[in-house]
């Protein structure tokens, strides 16, 4: 039974994704002991929760963003870490909360609101409850279904239709629309294209072979936008999809704002089953030919070391494959993009624990470039110590193959982002052009 003397206090229960909100509690004894849980469900079946206990204050008060657990899923002073510290939990009796108060739509997409359920327990009974949603779009925000031109993706703009700067967001090794980036983008006052280039619908079925030009119709597409203010675009490219924004930004002007997030400024080869094939795909061409990339020579007994590995499920063969191909220094200097020839700036997010590529290395290979080059250049590389590559919209699960590390992760994820909305607002706004949404209800 809930017991209703004490009370859980979220200063915004409705808000944005990328918002940090505040959470304390009242009510409780002077030095009582309380625990609070967060608890969300993804399916009939896996849950994801978190926990943390703390004392509370000689008024009966515990505030998140002031104080430290004394135990949980996280240590030290973050108002947030309930959220980022989540790991995955099995039906139990604080699920059964949540099934209990807070039923989840039957159909949910991608960019559906998270709804989860903080409870706050004292004496092994739970004595509050609060839903907490997070939205992912802003009420301002419309999404447009883009099936024209020969291109796949969806179109975030604002609804009062004032012409805004362009940004095209493209995804990773997985395929498909980086929606959440970009509808997230969208709440800051931009208008962003989420631009699949492989993986769904009548794309390339692998990322290999992937013409630049189809970057450049999506620029044409942009163009012709009453919601798209005429001027220089933005970029943003995650993992893998960081190669062909900094491709497409050396190669078309129109591009003055480039966003690579646990990148590489080293193109490889296009990505297949590692095999004895004697030659591996170019990632990306342009006019009809294989941009440099490391290297159309296959490296045989890299590949079935790889494989074998991937197989017994022992080691990273991903790290494995990419530093045995870029350790050729011939080889990694052709393939570096020329930096040099963006007609802007470039913004690179890394981590030194990157477990998929060094991408601290790969990326300031190619910024030497372009800060030679051009010495008045303002571009910049954010290296965070510790987070490896999932870097990302911050204050979502921190996923890390080493526990030690995930508030690092977390940290660098809410750096890096807030720096990525100043970049884009600097190089791409004028003043009070892009302002940012939110929730409201």
């Amino acid at each position: 039974m809930l017991v209703n003397r004490s009370k859980i206090i979220i200063s915004d229960p409705h808000s944005m994704v990328d918002a940090s909100i505040k959470i304390s509690a009242v009510g409780m004894q002077p030095q009582e002991t309380v625990t609070f849980h967060l608890i969300k469900k993804i399916n009939e079946e896996r849950y994801l929760a978190s926990q943390a206990s703390f004392v509370a204050d000689p008024e009966g008060k515990v505030e998140l963003d002031h104080q430290a657990p004394i135990h949980g899923t996280y240590c030290g002073v973050d108002g947030m870490a309930l959220f980022w510290s989540m790991e995955p939990t099995v039906k139990n009796a604080l699920t059964h909360v949540l099934d209990e108060k807070y039923n989840q739509p039957d159909t949910r997409d991608e960019l559906s609101p998270q709804t989860s359920l903080m409870l706050l327990e004292t004496h092994d009974e739970i004595v509050a409850h609060q839903a907490v949603t997070r939205h992912w779009t802003s009420n301002d925000t419309v999404k447009q279904t883009v099936r024209e031109a020969g291109l796949i993706g969806n179109f975030f703009y604002n609804k009062d239709l004032k012409p805004r700067p362009g940004i095209i967001v493209v995804g990773g090794s997985e395929g498909g629309m980086n929606e959440k980036t970009a509808a997230l983008l969208a709440s800051h006052g931009f208008s962003v294209f989420a631009l699949a280039y492989f993986g769904v619908e009548n794309l390339q079925k692998q990322l290999r072979d992937i013409p630049l030009e189809y970057v450049e119709s999506a620029i044409k597409w942009l163009q012709k936008r009453s919601e798209v203010r005429a001027g220089g675009f933005g970029i943003h490219g995650t993992s893998r999809g960081s190669e062909l924004a900094l491709w497409s930004a050396a190669l078309f002007p129109e591009i003055t704002a480039v966003v690579s997030l646990n990148g590489s400024a080293v193109s490889f080869s296009g990505i297949v089953p590692w095999s004895n094939d004697p030659t591996l795909p170019p990632a990306w061409t342009y006019q009809g030919q294989p941009l440099p990339y490391l290297q159309p020579d296959n490296p045989v007994q890299l590949a079935n070391e790889c494989k074998e590995m991937w197989i017994s499920q022992k080691g990273n063969p991903f790290r494995k494959w990419h530093d045995g191909l870029s350790a050729n220094i011939e080889w990694l200097e052709r393939a570096t993009i020329p930096l040099e020839k963006i007609n802007g700036e470039v913004l690179m997010i890394s981590g030194s624990a990157d477990e998929s590529w060094d991408s601290a290395a790969l990326s300031e290979q190619g910024l030497r470039r372009k800060t030679q080059n051009d010495p008045a250049a303002i571009s910049k590389h954010l290296i965070y110590d510790g987070a490896g590559h999932y870097i990302g919209i911050p204050y979502l699960r921190a996923i890390s193959p080493d526990p030690g590390t995930k508030q690092q992760l977390a940290e660098a994820s809410v750096d890096s982002w807030k720096k990525t909305i100043e970049f884009f607002k600097q190089r791409l706004c004028t003043k009070n052009e892009c302002p940012t949404f939110t929730v409201k209800r």
